[in-house]
């Protein structure tokens, strides 16, 4: 086993132990708004890898990624 293999499957025991869900890689599209308020605004993500239900590519809501078992960057990055 090499030593990112370790680090990796060390990790992912770490993620189970701790009740932590898995880092999904998405690109930060923006904030979808509703007419009228008839909803609160979704975020908005294009998948760079497949989740359950959804292939790489496809753009979902923040909580599209979160029903399917995956956490969301902290952190935004949006084109100037």
């Amino acid at each position: 086993m090499t030593l990112l293999e370790h680090f990796a499957a060390t990790l992912k025991a770490t993620e189970a132990a701790c009740g932590l869900k898995p880092l999904v890689k998405a690109r930060f599209e923006g904030i979808q708004p509703w007419p009228d308020d008839l909803a609160e605004p979704m975020e908005l993500y294009t998948l760079e890898e497949d989740i359950p239900g959804h292939p790489k590519g496809s753009t979902v809501s923040s909580t599209t990624i979160r029903a399917a078992g995956y956490a969301l960057p902290n952190v935004r990055k949006e084109d100037p």
